[in-house]
């Protein structure tokens, strides 16, 4: 049995008509950033995060600017915070998650129905299994989390972290871009 402290730290970038965000997991604390200067009639995409009516309280929820404070966990005893699940998986390993909802809207970008959000490992993260939503993530090549994400509405995304066993007991640390692209 592993003692594992969680923190993760979200910086966004945008650019044109595409978003990329980068989040970096280790420590103690989920922080959601979005930094994003665009000039004046640029097309655009904005990305924010709010807390989930069941998920964990986000710091600045519905801005750009978000955190969300996992504390210290471990896979037996301690405390979780509220909106956190965590649940052992056998022998094998267990798994941190929380829902948390995004919303993309659109600014001068005329047809565009919808969007596509991918996202990928920046390093290896082979002893862990990261997921966002349904999506599986590794650093070989994105994974989509939505294809057809419709723009202006909150759609909730289960962000989960599966630590194994088998793994050193420590501070877990990776950044994951996102990638956020009207259709």
């Amino acid at each position: 049995m592993n003692n594992q402290n969680k923190m993760a730290p979200l910086v966004f970038q945008a650019s044109g008509k595409s978003m990329l965000s980068r989040l970096s997991l280790f420590g103690t604390v989920l922080i959601l950033a979005f930094l994003w200067a665009r000039p004046a009639n640029a097309a655009s995409l904005t990305l924010t995060f709010s807390s989930d009516a069941s998920g964990i309280l986000l710091g600045g929820s519905g801005t750009s600017s978000s955190a969300m404070a996992f504390g210290s966990v471990h896979a037996y005893g301690g405390v979780v915070p509220g909106g956190v699940t965590k649940s052992v998986n056998g022998t094998t390993s267990w798994t941190l998650s929380t829902p948390i909802d995004v919303r993309v809207t659109k600014t001068g970008l005329g047809f565009s129905a919808n969007y596509t959000m991918t996202a990928q490992l920046q390093t290896s993260g082979l002893a862990y299994t990261w997921k966002l939503g349904a999506a599986t993530l590794t650093n070989a090549f994105p994974a989509t989390v939505t294809a057809a994400g419709a723009y202006g509405s909150k759609a909730p995304y289960t962000f989960s972290l599966t630590i194994p066993f088998s793994a050193s007991a420590g501070a877990v640390s990776n950044t994951l871009d996102i990638i956020v692209v009207a259709n």
